[in-house]
């Protein structure tokens, strides 16, 4: 051994050790076996090392899906309606139980116009991630798709993933009306024809369509005379300028009004004295003034049951049934398959109605 010594920041003395000469000699066959042995026994550990690694990624993948659930930023509920309508506090008291369920915030958006389809169209816009769904009357499903014309959505565009509740309409008159009851109405409507006239909230409106049924049914030939709303014929509804009026049992209990009917598939309980329509003889009727909660069609299947779900525990829960019960609207709960065959069924008759009635846009 020697030293070697040069300038610089390393110029201590560097041991160098001198080997003698040697020439490496050849391996024998089996001194070969045994290093490829060794090597191939050495890629069979690392291939197990890398599946156990994918495995545990996989595991902590599915860990984080789990701390991170459906919904994991503030959920959007379209209302069509405008601010302080009926089904608008209804939609508002819904958000707050939907919240408090899920676990975040839900806000409820009015997006009102064109006969409720730009809120509609608003969720069929939105990402298919449920954070965007509508509360709304099944208006712009049942009814506007075969009203409208290119109206950028279609049935099959939404989920209708629960029903939330169910506003009874009736046939009204004001207490100062000689009409006691609806085959009375009938009687005098096809003794003179083209007579009476009554209110509604519109042409193609749940309501509207319920009556041009009736007296289709009926045989009778009554004059519609449209408003923008049912507050706005509500007036002369009371005071005897309509006849009658298609009106819910909100407007009848808080006006005074006289219903002689109630499109309802059984009596009321807070109006037992009122027969149904079906019991008249002039059903059967497709009132289509219920509603519910809408997805975007594509939204995954997980997400679309936890918010049937979390519907069903809100609908059932007291302090959405007492706001219900205030504005004389029915809390009546149907499951997705429920909901969506009873949409299905009303889409049928309205379809050939609103054809035949000449209202398609």
């Amino acid at each position: 051994m020697r030293e070697l010594a040069g300038p610089g920041p390393f110029s201590a003395p560097v041991p160098i050790l001198w080997l003698p000469n040697t020439t490496p000699r050849a391996m024998t066959r089996r001194e070969e076996a045994e290093e490829t042995r060794m090597v191939m026994s050495g890629l069979r550990r690392l291939g197990r090392a890398a599946a156990l690694g994918g495995l545990c990624l996989a595991t902590l993948a599915r860990g984080a899906a789990a701390e991170d659930p459906f919904p994991s930023r503030p959920v959007q509920i379209v209302m069509p309606l405008p601010p302080g309508s009926g089904t608008d506090l209804m939609a508002r008291v819904f958000a707050t139980e939907f919240g408090q369920i899920l676990g975040q915030r839900a806000v409820v958006n009015n997006r009102t116009g064109a006969s409720l389809t730009i809120g509609m169209q608003a969720v069929v816009n939105a990402a298919a991630d449920g954070a965007t769904m509508a509360f709304s009357p099944v208006t712009p499903v049942v009814i506007q798709t075969h009203r409208v014309r290119n109206l950028g959505y279609g049935k099959d565009s939404v989920i209708p993933v629960c029903q939330t509740f169910d506003n009874i309409f009736h046939v009204a008159v004001p207490q100062s009306s000689p009409f006691r009851d609806l085959r009375s109405v009938i009687e005098h409507a096809r003794a003179h024809p083209g007579r009476l006239r009554y209110g509604h909230t519109g042409p193609a409106s749940g309501p509207h369509l319920l009556a041009a049924q009736l007296w289709r049914n009926a045989g009778v030939e009554v004059v519609d005379i449209p408003y923008r709303g049912e507050a706005d014929f509500a007036t002369n509804l009371v005071s005897g300028a309509l006849d009658m009026g298609i009106a819910t049992t909100f407007l009848i209990q808080t006006q005074g009004l006289r219903s002689l009917g109630a499109a309802s598939a059984e009596r009321l309980p807070a109006m037992p004295e009122v027969p149904t329509l079906a019991e008249l003889g002039l059903g059967p009727v497709a009132s289509v003034t219920y509603g519910g909660l809408f997805l975007r069609a594509g939204t995954p299947e997980p997400i679309v049951a936890r918010v049937e779900e979390a519907c069903r525990e809100v609908v059932a829960s007291a302090t959405y049934r007492e706001v219900a019960d205030r504005q004389a609207v029915r809390a009546t709960f149907l499951n997705r398959a429920a909901f969506a065959a009873r949409m299905e069924a009303d889409d049928r008759v309205v379809g050939e109605l609103i054809r035949s009635l000449g209202l398609v846009e």
